[in-house]
């Protein structure tokens, strides 16, 4: 992983000890919205007259809404302008475009982190538990 991605994580541990998703988007100012997205999207963020925001899909599973909103969490902070839907299913890769990349290993860092997840545990049944695609595998 980048050390500068790295960096952040121990950073906002410091900072705000070791929060869930949503508290940490508070700590922040974000505001967290839930709509349902349909079977596509499970997430996106925007501005709206300067107060940042994620929309996380309602209709995926609990854990799943969490990793989303570290992964946008990261956009709002390091991709300003960026926003993309993130996981769209249609997507090839997941890990085709650099800024996608960059979020999702933030996001794995920070639950890795919630969670007290080691690399010694399987690397598939920590994406399982959270419901997120195996191709993630590859960035941790």
């Amino acid at each position: 992983m980048e050390w500068w991605i790295e960096k952040d994580v121990d950073h906002l541990t410091e900072k705000f000890g070791i929060l869930n998703a949503f508290e940490l988007a508070s700590e922040l100012n974000i505001n967290v919205q839930f709509n349902n997205l349909g079977s596509v999207i499970y997430g996106y963020n925007n501005n709206s007259h300067r107060i940042p925001m994620i929309i996380i899909n309602s209709e995926i599973d609990e854990r799943t809404q969490e990793g989303v909103c570290f992964h946008e969490i990261f956009h709002l902070r390091h991709h300003k302008g960026f926003n993309t839907q993130f996981f769209a299913v249609n997507t090839n890769s997941l890990l085709s475009d650099h800024n996608e990349n960059e979020a999702n290993k933030f996001m794995l860092a920070m639950l890795r982190d919630e969670y007290g997840w080691s690399k010694q545990e399987d690397v598939l049944d920590f994406l399982d538990f959270f419901k997120l695609p195996h191709e993630l595998a590859s960035l941790l």
